[in-house]
């Protein structure tokens, strides 16, 4: 552990809490009767998490990153000097950063992780590997597991802006390194899965709470690309509160709890759920997704080669850009940073996929139907 890490964190400490306070509202609970070593896992619902979970703590740790982080030219030279973050590919294997991460806790050091890997769409839990409760045994510290609450519906990951609303964040449990290696692995992924899954319409509907904002579903068009009234693709456009389609009469509005109405679901989990069986039945029909135009780009040692740009076409069998074309079988993993970046792994080639003016996730869901299909059939 470098000095200048601690230095800072308990430099800037102060301020993050009070930034958080002040644009949030944020309340959290500080953690108490630490193991002298030991591992955060939360849940990821914002693109604040690090400084969210970094209030409840007064101890300097070291944070699980996207590696997309490391392309920021300007900013992350200065990331890397004052906090060193361990950076995780999405989209691709793992292993590196979790071995760097167990490296950094033998050595004393502290780490948080988000072990979703990715921001929720629909407000629940997104799935975790069960070979993290592994990685964190083997680590031979304690562990800590925390939960944000709210966090979904200040910052949707399909909404553009911020919504003003009850935000929170605290330890749910505290192990110490005997209590972790005397526990299963099973076990542990069952304490990890529990502690940290939160589901953020399950807590609303149980404790309602409003989250104010002038534009509630700006940003829905980038979950939404199928009208749940006239089935057209495409058509989906978000005014204020209010989601229309502009092939028929669909008017919808999105209210301060979170709830639908004008739709036959009142949730976005419920109309996620909808969207991706469809999505399911385009697959099994062999319908393609396309795109005018993408934009894509090999990655390698945090640097962006673009390698092709045109038309994107997927379907069941292969994606295409360009003159690029990968067959479903080549592809290993893929996943999404922020709301329009595809990033894939492909013949152990790392990748980076940019549809323009157009719905990113469709992409995704449409791949991970046919893996689904895939493992069915097999």
């Amino acid at each position: 552990m470098k000095k200048r890490h601690t230095f800072f964190y308990h430099l800037l400490r102060p301020l993050v809490v009070l930034f958080l306070k002040l644009r949030f509202g944020y309340t959290y609970e500080k953690a108490k009767n630490l193991p002298k070593t030991y591992i955060v896992v939360a849940n990821h619902a914002t693109d604040y998490d690090m400084l969210l979970v970094a209030a409840s703590f007064r101890r300097q740790m070291y944070f699980l990153g996207s590696e997309h982080i490391a392309r920021w030219k300007r900013l992350y030279p200065l990331l890397r000097y004052v906090f060193d973050p361990i950076m995780r590919p999405k989209g691709a294997s793992a292993t590196k950063a979790v071995m760097e991460m167990v490296r950094r806790a033998r050595k004393g050091r502290n780490v948080c992780l988000f072990p979703e890997g990715v921001r929720t769409w629909d407000g629940r839990p997104s799935p975790i590997t069960p070979a993290i409760a592994k990685l964190i045994q083997s680590a031979n510290c304690g562990l800590v597991t925390y939960r944000l609450t709210g966090g979904y519906f200040v910052s949707p990951q399909w909404g553009d802006g911020l919504r003003r609303g009850r935000l929170h964040g605290a330890p749910v449990r505290i192990f110490s390194p005997e209590e972790v290696a005397a526990m299963t692995v099973d076990e542990l992924y069952a304490v990890i899965t529990h502690d940290i899954g939160e589901d953020a319409y399950a807590r609303q509907a149980e404790d309602p709470a409003p989250y104010r904002s002038k534009a509630g579903a700006k940003g829905m068009e980038n979950l939404l690309f199928i009208c749940p009234q006239c089935g057209a693709y495409h058509t989906i456009t978000t005014d204020g509160d209010t989601v229309s389609c502009t092939a028929c009469d669909l008017r919808a509005t999105y209210d301060a709890y979170g709830y639908l109405h004008g739709l036959p679901v009142d949730t976005v989990a419920a109309l996620a759920d909808w969207q991706r069986e469809q999505v399911a039945r385009d697959v099994a029909e062999g319908k393609p997704y396309t795109a005018a135009r993408g934009i894509l780009s090999q990655v390698k040692d945090h640097i962006e080669t673009q390698a092709a740009e045109g038309e994107i076409t997927l379907t069941p069998d292969a994606l295409c850009c360009g003159d690029k074309t990968f067959p479903q079988a080549s592809i290993a993993e893929m996943a999404m940073h922020g709301k329009k970046a595809l990033v894939f792994t492909a013949d152990k080639v790392y990748y980076e996929l940019l549809p323009q003016n157009t719905n990113t996730l469709r992409f995704l869901w449409y791949y991970n139907a046919c893996v689904t299909r895939e493992k069915e059939t097999v």
